[in-house]
């Protein structure tokens, strides 16, 4: 039976809507990939071998028991919701996850951890394809050994990032006081979130990244 890449897209009142870079990085490595809607009645975990978690609005605080700040917006309750159950099934079963930026910040808030709902200076004015900072990666991370460098150069689209990390995860990348990369602590289990969007950046790094994951995808039984 063959499997493929679950992504989950982002949306707004009507559509459910993917940045082809997404789908582009996946054909780049010629995989199967779904793009589903936020109904888990429709998903078949016999059928995916990983999941995409793309970008796009902001978490419900009420999910990590914070107050919603003015500036905390395009919320939907329901792809939270969806997506929180997915990725609490996916770790029961092992099943690799990507997540990128709103990705990064659902893996976290979806097992006990928090976020800053308003920063400023990380929504760059330049296209996503170009890079504006640069982050540092933590040695002996799952992420510094996909990367094999301990400071790269990436974009920066958000206003939120996450705060305080959940039991079993640990902080792979960093710029200043703004944590840019999660990861699972077990060898065995490929949860990584990434607060950029390696997608839009075409280079050896984003390579790497997608790589990693489908290469950790194929061998998932």
């Amino acid at each position: 039976m063959k499997k493929f890449i679950l992504i989950v897209p982002s949306n707004d009142k009507e559509l459910f809507f993917i940045n082809k870079n997404y789908i582009n990085n996946l054909k780049y490595f010629e995989v199967p990939y779904y793009i589903c809607d936020y109904n888990i009645k429709n998903i078949d975990y016999n059928l995916i071998n990983g999941i995409l978690l793309t970008g796009g609005g902001d978490i419900n605080p009420n999910i990590y028991n914070q107050p919603k700040n003015k500036r905390t917006k395009n919320i939907n309750i329901n792809r939270d919701i969806f997506e929180i159950r997915i990725l609490k099934e996916a770790l029961y079963r092992k099943i690799p996850v990507l997540g990128i930026c709103r990705g990064a910040q659902i893996i976290n808030v979806a097992f006990g951890g928090t976020i800053k709902q308003h920063i400023i200076g990380h929504n760059q004015k330049k296209i996503k394809s170009k890079t504006t900072h640069n982050i540092d990666i933590v040695n002996n991370t799952l992420l510094h050994k996909i990367i094999k460098k301990n400071k790269i150069k990436v974009n920066s689209v958000h206003h939120q990032c996450i705060d305080k990390i959940p039991k079993n995860f640990r902080i792979c990348a960093t710029y200043k006081n703004v944590i840019e990369g999660i990861e699972h602590i077990n060898k065995d289990i490929f949860f990584l979130g990434l607060q950029w969007h390696p997608e839009s950046l075409n280079n050896d790094n984003t390579k790497a990244i997608f790589n990693n994951f489908i290469n950790k995808t194929k061998l998932y039984k």
